[in-house]
């Protein structure tokens, strides 16, 4: 009786003829092997000599390399792209092949690298290269790189523009020459990690006899082997193939959908699958690969802590650590270069000059700042500031109190971000001290009030410390919280009236459109449901574009930027909007809650509000109907009262709608000294000289009595607010009293005229004393 074979056994014989049958079938397309002669059998005998001196050398100093290192958390990481004759070929459906689809993963890999500013160091592989350019002589493969680099935008460049070639290579060699490599290149420093990424459609013949000591220089390296592209399920437990199964397995292509395998990819997968395995390392199609690198991720940084001691009362301290949680992410500052000339560098000059027509420049040592209320400057010097400053202690984080988690609702959450508090390191008494606490407030659904002050003598910060409990940690959120500076009160409407109380059969389309709009449960393109808009996994679109537009710029730089990419859009796109149940529940929403346009009639508006503009102000509130009045009917109506932005075309305008001249002229004489008195130095003097020059015209035409009587109380609100300057004006463009010469309706002479404009000095103290009381008031008043 034939005695039964183990499990073992029969796989072993099992693997046995299988690959038997793979040698046949890849035979078949093979010319006939020609008898080497001793010298070719004598050179492939000293190559493998060297691979294995080279594996060997790999295993060996595995140890000894990591010995007395300086560690930081760079990678070292080699990258082999294939580009032979099997990658090379181009799809039916004109669709992205391969190399394609390798190319813009290691492009992307490359610029998520720059814009974090990492320091790894990266080497490039070319395998099916017609140059042959290795330390270990492998055909058709190419080291692009003789040491590691940390990767710039040459090096996307120089991956962008890569060709394919009529050849293929052993893509097991191209992991041999990489981790060689990176053995080599790596002695005497550490890096956190060593990965090797291989791009490869496995379709060539590879040499097997290295399998093993291939997986004992990765795991003795301590080297990771990530495979991109090749359709590999880790998962699935290796079983007998029969040849029914090609029909099932070799319907596609890992990376171009479409494309069957070949015998000998399949060969290749199984291999590749046995090294990850026993490595441990990972593969990844390009359907899953390309949407994940699609995007940039932030620069990962090392949280920093905010050591303090947290006291409760004067007996209680803790010794607590503060962790930014939540904090808004800031784009790459904008760096000022030469549009004239790259890379020359620019210097920036400051200068500081007076608001006068010759534009004098003045010292910064003489410059002083100061806080501006109304027309008045309250200057402070340095150390004036340093008296101004708050003295607030030593940094601290003190609790003031205890209260419900109720009194302090959400909308009064303020601040630029959430800080986790947690016992200081390696100190078990706060451990256990924090802990008691964040137990206690949960259970009483208590939140404390604390005062923070971050850094010694600067601005305390009101806050609340909310108890949060996981099934990994337990902490403190410190979120700030508003002074009564900080609230806007504001009076709304009530939103549901009587006349406005939504029906039954509108609230019930209301509850079905939220129903289908529930984003806790999405089925997305893996056919998995999530929560949609996770904030953990969800990226800025603002972001996104800025980083697609620069990365397009740095690589053409003289090409118009491109639109927003359609996976930016994506990202804030409605998972709903294609769902049926959603488009019937809106369509029950336009039913229920029709939108009626109503037109206006804009004559009938704009003559009522003409003929309202005569009456009494609490008057022309009662005929016009608010409700009919639009934005753009507004700008029909006519001109009501002379204002500062144009007040020479209001003046003229309101005369010529027939308003009262004496009215009038009241107005524009207050817009002149308004003007003239909120001035910052000579800003608004011109404006105010055009319209006190309108102002004297009109008057000189038809009541000089107004204007003469005003010009002296204006002059005398100059010299009180110290606006002297603009009389100067005033006498310089001859506008002083309205002579009888100008207008027989004048009583003025000229000597009268002439004396008037002349500048009168303060005769007495008192008068100055009187006018910085005045000034004094004025401030008060302002503030």
């Amino acid at each position: 009786m034939e005695a039964v074979k183990s499990k073992k056994e029969r796989w072993r014989d099992y693997m046995r003829a299988y690959m038997k049958r793979k040698r046949l079938l890849c035979s078949e397309n093979k010319p006939k092997k020609q008898r080497k002669s001793v010298n070719q059998r004598k050179a492939e005998s000293r190559q493998r000599q060297k691979e294995r001196r080279a594996l060997q050398n790999m295993e060996c100093n595995a140890g000894s390399s990591s010995v007395s290192l300086t560690t930081n958390n760079n990678e070292a990481i080699g990258i082999v792209i294939d580009i032979g004759h099997s990658v090379s070929q181009h799809t039916e459906d004109n669709k992205p092949g391969f190399l394609e689809n390798a190319k813009n993963c290691v492009s992307m890999i490359l610029k998520r690298k720059i814009f974090v500013n990492a320091k790894d160091e990266i080497a490039l592989f070319l395998l099916g290269s017609k140059e042959t350019d290795n330390s270990l002589d492998y055909k058709n493969i190419k080291t692009v790189h003789e040491n590691l680099v940390i990767p710039d935008w040459d090096m996307v460049a120089f991956v962008e523009k890569l060709e394919g070639t009529n050849v293929n290579a052993d893509w097991l060699n191209g992991v041999i020459v990489a981790m060689d490599y990176l053995r080599s290149e790596t002695q005497g420093k550490k890096f956190s990690e060593r990965k090797l990424v291989l791009l490869s459609d496995l379709n060539s013949v590879v040499s097997e006899d290295q399998v093993e000591t291939i997986i004992k220089a990765l795991k003795s390296e301590e080297i990771t082997l990530i495979a991109i592209g090749p359709d590999v399920n880790l998962d699935v437990k290796d079983e007998p193939m029969d040849d029914d199964d090609d029909e099932i397995n070799g319907k596609k292509n890992g990376a171009v959908e479409g494309k069957l395998k070949n015998v000998q990819q399949k060969a290749g997968e199984a291999l590749l699958k046995h090294i990850l395995d026993k490595t441990g390392g990972t593969v990844c199609n390009f359907a899953d690969a390309i949407p994940q690198l699609m995007y940039f991720q932030k620069k990962n940084v090392r949280p920093t802590p905010w050591n303090v001691v947290m006291d409760i009362g004067p007996d209680i301290k803790i010794a607590v650590s503060g962790y930014r949680k939540i904090s808004p992410a800031t784009l790459p500052s904008w760096k000022t270069s030469s549009a004239l000339e790259s890379f020359a560098r620019v210097d920036f000059e400051k200068t500081y000059t007076r608001q006068d027509e010759n534009m004098t420049v003045v010292e910064r040592d003489d410059v002083i700042e100061g806080y501006a209320f109304g027309t008045t400057l309250v200057p402070f010097t340095d150390v004036d500031k340093s008296m101004l400053s708050y003295k607030s202690g030593d940094k601290c984080l003190s609790v003031l109190g205890f209260t419900k988690s109720t009194n302090v609702p959400r909308h009064l959450f303020m601040g630029k971000g959430v800080l986790y508090i947690v016992p200081q390191r390696d100190d078990e008494c706060a451990a256990v001290a924090l802990s008691s606490l964040i137990q206690a407030m949960q259970d009483l659904g208590q939140v404390a009030i604390a005062r923070k002050v971050y850094r010694a003598n600067t601005g305390p910060v009101l806050g609340a410390l909310f108890p949060r409990i996981t099934n990994h940690y337990q902490c403190l959120v410190f979120i700030e919280l508003p002074y009564s500076e900080d609230m806007r009160e504001f009076i709304f409407p009530p939103v549901a009236t009587e006349k406005s109380k939504p029906a039954k059969e509108q609230l019930d389309a209301i509850d079905a459109l939220i129903d289908n709009m529930d984003l806790t449960s999405v089925t997305n393109e893996y056919e998995e449901d999530t929560e949609a808009f996770n904030p953990k996994k969800m990226l800025n679109p603002y972001h996104q574009h800025v980083y697609y537009s620069l990365a397009h710029r740095a690589m053409n730089p003289d090409s118009e930027l491109p639109p927003v990419n359609d996976r930016v859009l994506d990202i804030l796109k409605s998972p709903c909007e294609n769902s049926p149940s959603y488009k019937l529940a809106l369509e029950e929403i336009k039913k229920q809650f029709q939108l009626v346009e109503v037109k206006p009639k804009k004559k009938e508006v704009a003559d009522a509000i003409k003929s309202e503009v005569k009456k009494e102000p609490e008057d022309a509130s009662n005929n016009v109907n608010i409700e009919d009045v639009k934005l753009e009917d507004l700008g029909l109506a006519s001109i009501v009262e002379v204002g500062s932005l144009t007040p020479e075309q209001d003046f003229k305008a309101l005369l010529d709608q027939g308003q009262q001249f004496d009215k009038v002229c009241d107005q524009m004489q207050k817009v002149i000294l308004n003007l003239v008195l909120r001035s910052f130095g000579t800003d608004n003097f011109v404006k105010a000289e055009t319209a006190l020059r309108t102002l004297r015209i009109s008057c000189t035409e038809k009541d000089p009595s107004v204007y003469n009587d005003w010009i002296v109380q204006f002059k005398e609100s100059l010299f009180q607010r110290g606006k002297d300057a603009f009389w100067d004006i005033v006498i310089k463009e001859q506008l002083g009293l309205i002579t009888s010469h100008e207008s027989t309706k004048s009583s003025v002479t000229e000597e009268d005229a002439k004396t008037f404009v002349e500048h009168v000095e303060s005769t007495n103290k008192e008068d100055e004393n009187n006018d910085e009381d005045m000034d004094v008031d004025d401030l008060l008043n302002q503030m």
